[in-house]
């Protein structure tokens, strides 16, 4: 039997990267996480830009009602937090696991990164009622 190449499915890379996950969690590579770990970060705010569909993850010092707790990967091979209602709050598509470049911003001081349109949900797509209320307008 003849050898095949395996194709690994994930790359390493050397620029900061984002994944965002099926399970609503926004994962930093290393390159992003030696960032953060310089500074001893260990809260987030997410900030979303509707119009040009870019997002930014400012580090903040304090604990904020709005904020995200960073966990540290234990060999130092990233960090991440859970971001599900921000998935929700975007109507990001998340069944699918992405990973999307993001810049650090020296000015802003605050990774950014851009979404793509096609993994947005379509704002104008109807919502899905459940059993109980679809019944209930019927019988009204």
């Amino acid at each position: 039997m003849a050898f095949e190449v395996f194709s690994r499915k994930t790359s390493r890379v050397g620029t900061p990267m984002a994944t965002f996950t099926m399970l609503g969690r926004i994962s930093l590579n290393k390159a992003a996480t030696r960032i953060l770990e310089k500074d001893a970060v260990e809260f987030v705010i997410l900030l979303w830009d509707r119009d040009a569909k870019r997002m930014g993850i400012r580090p903040i010092t304090k604990k904020d009602p709005r904020s995200y707790r960073v966990s540290y990967g234990k060999n130092g091979n990233g960090a991440g937090f859970s971001a599900k209602t921000f998935f929700d709050f975007i109507d990001y598509d998340y069944s699918v696991t992405r990973s999307f470049p993001v810049e650090w911003n020296d000015k802003e001081n605050m990774f950014e990164g851009q979404i793509p349109p096609e993994h947005l949900k379509d704002p104008r797509q109807q919502k899905l009622l459940n059993v109980e209320d679809a019944l209930k307008q019927k019988r009204a």
